[in-house]
C-alpha cells in the first residue's frame, strides 16, 4: 500500500506535469498567433504610404546634379543624385537582382526587378554588395556611391524603366522632397499606365504648341495662295 506521503508526491507530480502541458499550449497558441500577424502584414505589404517599408528613396540626404531629358545634345536616360563618395546606396523596392556588374559607360551597375512593373537602375558604384538572382527589400544596402564607368565625380546615376524603355525616374519620386509619388500607383503598388510626369506633360504641351503653329503656318500659305489667285 502506498504511503500518503507518495500519495501527495504522485499528485504534485502530476500538478507539474499538467501545468507544463498548459504552458506549452499557450506558447504554441501564442506563436500561431504571431505567425498569423507576420502573414497579414505580408498580404498588406503591397499597399505603398507615407510609413510603409516597402518603397525607399535611393540615396537619402542626395541633390539632383543631372535631370533626365536632354543633356549636352544627347539623351540622359537616368537622373543623376549625389551626396558624398562611397555612400550606402539603398533599393527602392522589394525585388530580385537580375544584374550585378560592370557595364559599358555605367560602370558597376546594378539591375532590379521589381513586381510592381518598374526595373531600377543603380549606376557608377564603387562597389556592389548583391549578385543576380539576390532576393532585396526596399532600403537594403545594395552598393556604394563612386564613379566607375563614364562619370566625372561621385554620384548615383538611378534609372526607372518600364518594359525594358527608359522612363523619368521624377514620374514616380520626388527628388526634391525624396518621397514617392503615390499618384503614380495603384492601390495595391502597381504603376498605373496613364498616369504622366511633369517631363512628359511638357514634351506633350511642346508638342501641341509645334503643331498648331505648323496648322497656323499651313492656314497662312493657303490663304496667301488664294489672295494670289484673285
Amino acid at each position: 500500500m502506498p504511503t500518503l506521503r507518495t500519495l501527495k508526491t504522485l499528485r504534485i507530480l502530476s500538478m507539474r506535469r499538467t501545468y507544463s502541458f498548459w504552458l506549452l499550449a499557450i506558447g504554441f497558441w501564442l506563436l500561431t498567433l504571431s505567425s498569423c500577424a507576420q502573414t497579414k502584414d505580408t498580404a498588406n505589404s503591397q499597399k505603398l504610404t507615407a510609413n510603409s517599408k516597402n518603397w525607399c528613396y535611393p540615396l537619402p540626404g542626395a541633390k539632383v546634379i543631372s535631370a533626365y531629358g536632354s543633356r549636352g545634345g544627347r539623351g540622359h536616360s537616368g537622373t543623376d543624385i549625389k551626396t558624398k563618395a562611397n555612400d550606402n546606396i539603398l533599393a527602392a523596392f522589394d525585388g530580385e537582382v537580375v544584374f550585378s556588374g560592370p557595364f559599358y559607360g555605367y560602370g558597376n551597375l546594378i539591375r532590379i526587378k521589381h513586381a510592381n512593373g518598374l526595373e531600377t537602375y543603380y549606376s557608377h558604384n564603387s562597389k556592389n554588395f548583391v549578385k543576380v538572382g539576390d532576393r532585396v527589400k526596399a532600403g537594403d544596402v545594395i552598393a556604394l556611391t563612386g564613379r566607375t564607368g563614364r562619370a566625372t565625380t561621385e554620384h548615383l546615376h538611378f534609372e526607372t524603366r518600364i518594359n525594358g524603355q527608359s522612363v523619368n525616374s521624377a514620374r514616380f519620386f520626388d527628388h526634391d522632397r525624396h518621397q514617392l509619388r503615390f499618384d503614380a500607383f495603384s492601390k495595391d503598388g502597381m504603376i498605373k499606365s496613364a498616369k504622366a510626369g511633369k517631363q512628359d506633360k511638357t514634351k506633350a504641351s511642346k508638342k501641341t504648341k509645334k503643331s498648331k503653329k505648323s496648322k497656323k503656318s499651313k492656314k497662312s500659305k493657303k490663304s496667301g495662295k488664294k489672295s494670289k489667285k484673285s
